[in-house]
């Protein structure tokens, strides 16, 4: 198991080893009222947004799922939000072959069908309005280190979830440019 203590948000965290079947993303926190009124997290892939999930608390109180390839956004699937204002939680993301299995305290959320290949996948984005105590990953091999630097094949997430963000691009010779 690989865990990540007290992520700033909003920030992006490499994943050192490709998604497969079996891999377990769990994200604890809580959430807070700030100047935001929703809060995400995001499977990155270079420019994509390979996953989003997205809680959502002013007007609809949903969790609005989706992905995002080069800026165009993928039809949306919305489920209801089971958090309020400041309480606690625990999101899992658990891949499956051909689906992941989303769930918050232990409540099965929803099941989210993969868009793109799961092994796309390069970083967790974590963006608006929450606290995160840990990231925490299990069901990789773990057979790279973790805490070293990562090539991306882009310059990196810098500034992700910042109004100055710009999602990198793919160096043209990246083998990541195969799955889109």
């Amino acid at each position: 198991m690989h865990t990540i203590n007290s992520p700033d948000v909003p920030s992006a965290h490499a994943i050192r080893e490709q998604l497969r079947a079996g891999s377990e993303i769990h994200v604890r926190g809580h959430v807070t009222h700030k100047h935001h009124k929703d809060f995400s997290v995001e499977l990155l892939s270079g420019p994509h947004i390979v996953l989003h999930v997205n809680f959502r608390f002013e007007h609809d109180h949903i969790v609005a799922m989706n992905t995002c390839t080069n800026g165009a956004w993928g039809a949306e699937i919305r489920h209801h939000n089971p958090l309020k204002h400041h309480d606690h939680f625990n999101l899992s993301i658990h891949v499956h072959e051909g689906y992941y299995h989303i769930s918050v305290n232990g409540e099965h959320l929803a099941d989210f069908p993969h868009r793109f290949p799961v092994e796309s996948v390069q970083a967790i984005g974590l963006k608006g309005a929450a606290h995160i105590d840990e990231i925490s990953f299990s069901g990789f091999e773990f057979g790279v280190d973790w805490n070293s630097q990562h090539d991306f094949g882009h310059a990196g997430y810098n500034s992700y979830g910042t109004e100055t963000y710009v999602a990198p691009v793919f160096q043209e010779t990246h083998s990541y440019n195969a799955y889109f």
